[in-house]
């Protein structure tokens, strides 16, 4: 020392080996317990008393000469990068947040962690504890911490940290705030935790569980500090307490919005507690205003998998229909939601026949509501489109995974032709999601509901954890049915739950491969989709070879008995379909509707590109197909039929004023509008080309067609055909056929008894695989060919390739409405001469 007191350069130098040379600030974690709040930012962010905490314990550093700082960041890493610039400090990213406690984080900094400080970014040092030089390793303890959440010690009488304290009173000592580790202490707290990494139970424990299981090997000592200099935020009410403008002062978009809903201020929001639940959402419940509410913020990547709108959708729908008592507001576009909290909830019990048949009745009542989303939810394509991802981004692909697939993919097709037409599912239907309260059952989280198949919604009840055996699924689906189900019914629904245990089997292992734990139920989904896969199979027997092989007698009566189940069918054909599997005593099998789908009509298309120039001066702004008549457009009609029989894969081919046909998105979400540049200089061959590709099993429609009797619109058709109407005489196109009823000639008029041509037909696959071919080589066989009618293709250019048959209807079933004139003959709103005008 100097004459002054002072440190001389001699002193500096001796001191030099007892330098702090690092500072690790551990701010990588979730902090879900200062949820909701830990959703928008990280804890190392929030403002405390006008400063930013780790921007405070920086400069506490840095003022104490520390050169190096370190900080260890994970979630929501990138709000913490601007630290770099603005302190010079060192980031240290990790992922191993999302699934080990903070012993993996000081891993990640090893290599700082000689003769350093090991912080935590959400601690609040009222002094700094911090100074330039340290003689030995410590960990600061604070004694008779109220409300403690800590490990008592037992510190010897020379001062170290001997143990933990098995003991737990007033006076105790607690590890809390910042340590020092020498290079030594630092090293072996390094390879400690190498040491324990992989040991059942490591994953959650904190750094200082890790020293206190191997204290004997440390020479540590307790750095005692008062407990009214360090103060550290758990709970939001920890924050509030300390800093009681904090919670109006928090930039936080969440507490705005329940502020807004809620219509209340921020400090009605009391008693704050996150919710463990959930495998997607992150969520809390609070009080406020006398109530429990219930706070669910979107998790991380659930947009990819969760579509917000069809959910607020089907919330309301679900409120109104009584099936949801809890909601009460969400907002689409950001996918936050607010519910009401019931407590005291019964937890389902899948033995118990009450809450079983109560459940059941609630799905039934939402299958029978008639609501109608613009959404709708395919399992098996779902699963497909996840095990895609799974393979292309080289995710470990379980040993039996491809024959569970193959499996799978058998029961697709047969669970989709034994569904019913699309209701609104709820597509989570579970235990966990059923509440029971006060006799009353509540259905919850409608993240994925949409339309869908109703067998699925089963599927999910069973799949999911019921833990029932075939025998006792197919038991309960009296209750849902309120009768016992039809061998069709049993069979379809044992293919949906498979089905459904193999999507969220599929959706766990990409979890798991992200890095999200999905814990048991990955094991419970499997099971469901193996044992009921199984069972399902065993339902498609007898299947013929060749199940596009039916005679025109066979594939009648099964269209028939698809329709209706008790439809009279001449004894012998039902007979021969009865050997063959196709049939049984309650109608229809699965594999009698595997063998009609080569029949099933999968696509429609429709011609809409041109101007409708007879139909002016109405067509001068709206192209032809959207003319109303009767109020309803043209074209519904016919996109109404096509969606009753289930085609959802619809194409409609435009040209003139095209943009008018986007007002058809709408109603018709899973439109496809193709567009035809080439609309004003050829004829509607050029539209056909454009869709040269899609003809296989589809309708072909000109749009101006004015539908009357949608049952023309079938479900299966035996072979291409035309709808055609039987006439005398016709100026209009005609067919002539033979004696099957074959098209063998098209012609623009005829004086003798002929079958006046329609603009409606339909094209098996093999016929629309040809046209496939055949309309680009006659298209670019001449300039004239560009002018003539699509139809002539098959009918007049190339009729050896087809055989078309006439499907019978009358002038009553539907109407081509060709001038403006006719308009006015049909629909007196576009007369000038109506009385009282």
């Amino acid at each position: 020392m100097s004459e002054h007191d002072l440190i001389t350069d001699q002193g500096l130098l001796a001191l030099e080996p007892y330098a702090v040379e690092h500072a690790v600030i551990l701010a990588a974690g979730l902090s879900t317990r200062l949820a909701p709040l830990s959703y928008e930012h990280p804890k190392a962010l929030f403002t405390v008393q006008g400063e930013v905490l780790i921007e405070r314990l920086i400069r506490q550093l840095r003022n104490a000469g520390i050169p190096q700082i370190s900080v260890v960041v994970g979630h929501m890493k990138e709000q913490l990068f601007y630290l770099e610039d603005k302190f010079g400090i060192t980031l240290v990213e990790t992922d191993d947040y999302l699934i080990r406690n903070n012993h993996s984080s000081v891993l990640c900094a090893a290599s700082f962690l000689q003769n350093a400080y090991l912080c935590s970014s959400d601690q609040f040092y009222e002094a700094s504890p911090f100074h330039r030089w340290e003689n030995g390793s410590w960990v600061s303890v604070v004694q008779g911490l109220a409300d403690n959440r800590e490990t008592p010690l037992r510190i010897d009488s020379k001062g170290r940290v001997a143990s933990r304290d098995i003991r737990q009173s007033d006076d105790s000592w607690y590890m809390m705030g910042p340590a020092f580790l020498d290079q030594e202490d630092g090293a072996r707290l390094v390879e400690l935790i190498e040491l324990d990494y992989d040991l059942p139970g490591t994953k959650e424990k904190l750094w200082e569980d890790v020293l206190l299981d191997h204290i004997r090997a440390f020479d540590i000592y307790a750095k005692p500090l008062p407990k009214d200099t360090i103060f550290e935020f758990d709970r939001m009410e920890d924050l509030c307490s300390f800093d009681a403008a904090f919670l109006e002062n928090v930039d936080s978009a969440i507490l705005d919005n329940i502020c807004r809903t809620l219509d209340c201020d921020r400090s009605d929001i009391l008693d704050v507690e996150p919710l463990t639940k959930g495998l997607t959402n992150l969520s809390v419940v609070f009080s406020c205003k006398g109530e429990r509410f219930v706070y669910r913020h979107p998790g991380a990547g659930t947009d990819e998998l969760v579509n917000r709108e069809a959910e607020a959708f089907a919330l309301k729908a679900a409120h109104s229909l009584g099936l949801d008592s809890t909601f009460v507001y969400e907002e689409p576009a950001e996918g936050w939601k607010i519910s009401r909290y019931i407590p005291n909830c019964l937890p389902f019990d899948y033995g118990n026949s009450a809450h079983v048949s109560g459940a059941l009745k609630k799905i039934r009542c939402l299958h029978d509501s008639e609501e109608s989303s613009p959404w709708s939810f395919d399992f098996y394509e779902e699963s497909q489109r996840i095990a895609k991802l799974l393979r292309s981004e080289n995710a470990p692909i379980p040993h039996d995974f491809g024959t569970m697939e193959a499996m799978i993919s058998k029961l697709a097709e047969p669970m989709r032709l034994g569904r019913s037409r699309p209701v609104l599912c709820h597509n989570d239907f579970y235990g966990p999601n059923i509440l029971i309260h006060d006799e009353n059952i509540c259905l919850i989280d409608w993240e994925y509901a949409a339309m869908g198949d109703y067998g699925c919604d089963l599927g999910n009840f069973i799949a999911q954890g019921s833990g029932y055996s075939v025998d006792e699924a197919l038991a309960v689906l009296p209750f849902y049915f309120g009768r016992p189900p039809t061998k069709a019914e049993a069979a379809h629904i044992l293919m949906c739950t498979a089905i459904v245990g193999w999507y969220w089997y599929v959706w766990a292992l990409y979890k798991e491969h992200s890095g999200s734990s999905t814990g048991s139920w990955i094991r419970t989904w499997y099971s469901a989709a193996k044992q009921f896969g199984e069972a399902a199979m065993d339902t498609i027997v007898n299947q013929p070879n060749d199940i596009g092989s039916l005679s025109e007698e066979q594939f009648n009566a099964l269209v028939n008995l698809e329709q209706d189940s008790s439809a009279f069918i001449e004894p012998s054909i039902l007979s021969g379909l009865g050997s063959l599997g196709l049939v049984d005593d309650d109608g229809i099998t699965a594999a009698g509707l595997a063998a009609l789908e080569p029949y099933r009509a999968k696509r429609a298309i429709f011609f809409a590109a041109g101007f409708g120039s007879r139909m002016l001066p109405v067509t001068l702004n709206t192209p032809k197909p959207l003319v109303r008549v009767w109020g309803t457009r043209i074209i519904d009609r016919l996109l109404d039929a096509v969606a009753s029989i289930g085609i959802e894969e619809i194409y409609v081919v435009r040209g003139y004023l095209k943009d008018e046909f986007d007002q058809l998105r709408a109603k018709y979400p899973t439109i496809t509008f193709v567009d035809n540049p080439l609309y004003d200089s050829t004829n509607n061959i050029s539209s056909a080309l454009a869709v040269k590709d899609l003809f296989q099993n589809a309708y072909a429609f000109e749009s101006d067609l004015l539908l009357a009797n949608p049952s023309l619109i079938t479900k299966y058709n035996y072979t291409s055909n035309y709808l055609a109407i039987p006439v005398d005489q016709t100026p209009d196109w005609c067919f002539d056929v033979d004696g099957e009823g074959v098209i063998c000639s098209i012609a623009k008029g005829s004086e003798k008894p002929c079958w006046q041509m329609v603009g409606a037909s339909y094209w098996n696959a093999a016929d629309g695989k040809q046209l496939a071919q055949d309309l680009p080589d006659v298209f670019s066989s001449s300039p004239e060919a560009r002018q003539i009618f699509w139809d002539d293709v098959a009918l007049d250019r190339k009729p050896q390739n087809y055989k078309v048959r006439i499907r019978e209807c009358s002038s009553d079933d539907i109407v081509e409405i060709d001038t403006f004139q006719e308009l006015q003959e049909l629909d007196a709103a576009y007369r000038t001469d109506r009385e009282g005008q």
